[in-house]
């Protein structure tokens, strides 16, 4: 298969596909930062986030495109001054025409994304999302097309992002039935004559698609369909997207004592300065992990019957809710729970290039410098 050159709109694709924007919590700020959708993307680097050292690699090495976990415009900003460097790394970025791209809680949430990693870097089996994620942002799309136009209208549809159930795509369900109509004597009907009242046989056409791309999908629906006014229905529903949520819940291979756990999981993340509240179960079997600051979902998984909570972070009050509830709450840096990411996301991505036939080269910037260091307390000379 020949290869193409890859674009920045090819990546963000297939990061939609992975990690759905609409998936990402509410507050959040993903997508495309800075550059142009059509610009090249043949050298991709993926990192945390943006720093000057990460920045001046990326230049350095004539990257086109940054992926980052963290998204480097969060606050809105109020102006472009080259004197801040928050915005002087984007004035820079843009002047070299790198396109900066985020996928922050979408990436945290989507299966295999970043609480995949932390949970698979610490040995977890049997994972299910500890918080479900986007329970508001799906829709039910239903419409009737004549039989011999039904494929055509339900690729179009998948085109435009819809039919996606967890892992699956291009999911629909069809059923025969039989459509009535009065066209307008001055109209124009695909099937029948104007100003008689028709019955003809149609597929009733059913599938889902994100809420957050519902007028790109009716666009799609209109420029497909043979008929000139197509009849649809589109409704929320409540149920959540399948394997997508915040957060994992699941069981070690073996149980582990409980001071063995907590020691192995920080020496596995390099964790500079662990620390644990709440109770330490003398056996460990299921365990919760929650990347970057998780401390505010322990009643989610003390309900999920785990006995630990592996997290980055947590405010002063979740220590006193750990023990309320029973369970250990364990914090190794907000950093060495998502850098675990950096690595899988690239070969990921990586891998989903090739298969689109893409040309393009990525490589994983792994932050060694953690933001956070320990203090050395001793006496002092």
């Amino acid at each position: 298969m020949a290869m193409r050159p890859a674009q920045v709109k090819d990546v963000m694709d297939i990061m939609e596909d992975w990690a759905p924007a609409w998936t990402a919590e509410s507050w959040d700020r993903v997508g495309l930062a800075c550059g142009h959708p059509g610009g090249q993307a043949r050298r991709v680097m993926v990192a945390l986030e943006l720093s000057d050292h990460l920045l001046a690699t990326a230049l350095k090495q004539g990257q086109q495109m940054l992926l980052l976990h963290h998204p480097p415009i969060f606050k809105p900003l109020t102006d472009l001054r080259s004197d801040r460097l928050h915005a002087n790394r984007l004035i820079q970025a843009a002047a070299a025409d790198l396109a900066i791209f985020a996928a922050h809680t979408n990436l945290d949430s989507a299966p295999g994304g970043v609480n995949d990693a932390l949970a698979a870097r610490l040995g977890l089996t049997e994972l299910k999302p500890l918080v479900p994620a986007g329970a508001d942002g799906l829709a039910k799309l239903t419409t009737f097309v004549p039989a011999d136009h039904a494929e055509a209208v339900a690729q179009a549809l998948f085109a435009a992002g819809a039919g996606r159930i967890g892992a699956y795509r291009e999911c629909a369900f069809e059923s025969p039935g039989q459509g009535s109509f009065l066209a307008p004597e001055d109209g124009r009907p695909f099937l029948g004559r104007p100003g008689r009242r028709e019955r003809v046989a149609e597929i009733r056409l059913e599938t889902v698609a994100p809420l957050a791309r519902a007028e790109r999908v009716l666009a799609a629906l209109a420029a497909a369909h043979p008929y000139e006014q197509p009849a649809a229905d589109l409704y929320p529903l409540r149920n959540p997207p399948a394997g997508f949520g915040l957060g994992r819940v699941g069981r070690l291979a073996r149980p582990e004592p409980g001071a063995a756990f907590a020691a192995r999981a920080a020496r596995e993340l390099g964790s500079a300065a662990p620390a644990m509240a709440g109770l330490l179960p003398e056996m460990v079997a299921r365990v919760a992990v929650v990347s970057g600051a998780g401390g505010e979902m322990l009643g989610e998984a003390a309900a999920a019957g785990a006995q630990v909570l592996v997290t980055g972070e947590a405010r002063h009050h979740a220590a006193q809710e750990a023990l309320d509830l029973g369970i250990c709450l364990l914090t190794l840096g907000h950093f060495e729970t998502e850098n675990v990411m950096v690595g899988p996301w690239a070969e990921r991505l990586a891998s989903a290039l090739t298969r689109a036939g893409l040309d393009a080269q990525v490589t994983p910037c792994i932050e060694s410098a953690r933001p956070w260091r320990a203090v050395a307390v001793g006496k002092e000379d």
